[in-house]
């Protein structure tokens, strides 16, 4: 496993998906990454888990309120993207980070690790950040 940590950028997974993101300058794979995940009716993967915190922390940057562990070169891209964090939009993050939390197999790793405060401290972070 490569980079891993409770951080939603401390992984490999949420960083390559912001990095194809920009690369492909395609803003519909953010909402396509929202809709997947709030339409999966299984446990979440902890793949899925990544992707759907990434498109929401890209959301969250969207309307400046980008963490402090966001991907820089990104951050300067995200223009391209023709993407606006409307409200319905910052609802739809919060309400796929909110079905991570509830029960997925990531908080299910979190939790075996000892590190499920530490995660849900930084999902709580994600949520606020977007609730503006």
């Amino acid at each position: 496993m490569g980079a891993w940590g409770t951080r939603n950028f401390e992984n490999d997974g949420s960083q390559d998906w912001v990095f194809d993101l920009i690369e492909n300058k395609d803003g519909g794979l953010v909402t396509d990454t929202l809709a997947r995940i709030l339409n999966n009716h299984e446990k979440l993967e902890v793949s899925d888990c990544e992707e759907g915190l990434a498109a929401a922390e890209t959301v969250a940057a969207l309307v400046g309120r980008a963490s402090e562990d966001y991907p820089e070169d990104p951050m300067e891209k995200l223009d391209i993207l023709n993407l606006i964090g409307t409200k319905a939009l910052r609802n739809q993050a919060i309400a796929v980070v909110n079905k991570i939390l509830a029960d997925s197999e990531m908080k299910k790793y979190w939790d075996e690790q000892g590190e499920l405060g530490s995660w849900e401290n930084v999902q709580a972070g994600l949520v606020k950040r977007l609730e503006i």
